[in-house]
């Protein structure tokens, strides 16, 4: 019986195990960043925002930072004393019908942001990653508009840095 009740409580054990790393949890500031050891010392070079909207740029530059400080893994510094400059490129905020009702009169409507971002050597502006086209898109009614765009741009932020972290 007590065999049996070991058993038991090393097969409730593994799963614990395997239920926490399937879910994704990890130490961020232990995990590594596409950039290398080199380059921990990190600054925002340009953000390209060809859209009308204002208020994007600022927000990704904050959002971005904020979220790269909480990982604890870069150190952002000024330009001049960079390793690595980040090149933001802002390629699309757009809206779109989701749900239509009866009359074709929209009930449901999509934000959709899409970002790229290249990571440069400082020293010599060879590019040290490339984040492709980044999209984030979520669903909102007409009067979540503005809590929407925040999220996105939040969640598109968050996307970008775990790509730059993803070690494979």
């Amino acid at each position: 019986m007590t065999v049996l009740n070991y058993v038991k409580k090393m097969v409730m054990l593994l799963c614990v195990v395997f239920a926490v790393t399937a879910c994704g949890y990890h130490n961020s500031a232990t995990e590594p960043n596409r950039l290398g050891e080199r380059f921990k010392e990190v600054a925002i070079a340009k953000v390209e925002n060809p859209t009308l909207e204002r208020w994007l740029e600022p927000k990704l530059r904050s959002l971005l930072r904020d979220e790269i400080t909480r990982r604890g893994q870069l150190v952002w510094t000024d330009k001049s004393k960079a390793d690595a400059l980040f090149n933001i490129k802002i390629i699309s905020l757009s809206s779109g019908s989701s749900i239509l009702g009866n009359d074709d009169i929209t009930l449901k409507y999509d934000k959709t942001l899409k970002v790229q971002m290249r990571v440069t050597n400082a020293a010599d502006g060879k590019l040290l990653w490339n984040s492709g086209t980044v999209s984030v898109t979520e669903s909102y009614f007409t009067n979540e508009e503005s809590a929407t765009e925040e999220l996105v741009v939040e969640l598109l932020v968050r996307r970008l840095v775990d790509k730059m972290n993803q070690a494979y």
